[in-house]
């Protein structure tokens, strides 16, 4: 009887470290630090770090500039204009949470409006906004569709191109 004890115990503690081993071999790749390079194109101003990290058919939801053109190098086109726009610009990454294939990171960005932006001209104002970007990664590694939000209408304030009114109501 104490053989049958051992085989069962022998064939459990095996079954224990294949799972382990076949659960580690499924799980996702962390993708958490992989995705700093998205920010780091902005921070820097180099466009050519996007061909590391986002797929050539990417999908921006929603679209935020009039007349993105839409995949990997419609994007590439906004970061020079977005740098000409922002003095000093950076993004700060608050946090990054993974599940799974997608990564979503809440960050800040602050900077100077020194160019036209949405129509509005420039007062030299700095501001920060917050952001929070879902990001859905490929089988390949790279980001295939990113859900993007952004404070502007915090940010259009703090620039002074929307000027906050009270209207005080007669009785």
């Amino acid at each position: 009887m104490s053989i049958n004890r051992r085989a069962i115990l022998a064939f459990a503690s095996a079954a224990t470290v294949f799972s382990l081993f076949a659960g580690a071999a499924m799980a996702e790749p962390d993708y958490k630090d992989k995705i700093r390079i998205f920010y780091d194109t902005f921070n820097k101003n180099d466009p050519a770090l996007l061909d590391q990290i986002i797929a050539e058919d990417w999908v921006h939801i929603p679209a935020n500039t009039p007349g993105e053109e839409p995949g990997r190098e419609g994007f590439k086109k906004l970061v020079p204009g977005f740098a000409a726009t922002f003095k000093d610009g950076n993004i700060k990454i608050e946090d990054i949470v993974q599940e799974g294939n997608k990564v979503v990171v809440r960050s800040s960005y602050t900077a100077t409006q020194v160019g036209p932006f949405m129509g509005f001209e420039p007062k030299g104002r700095p501001f920060t906004i917050m952001t929070i970007d879902v990001h859905e990664f490929n089988k390949d590694g790279l980001v295939q569709t990113t859900w993007h939000l952004e404070d502007w209408l915090g940010g259009l304030y703090q620039m002074f191109a929307l000027r906050c009114t009270t209207a005080t109501a007669s009785r």
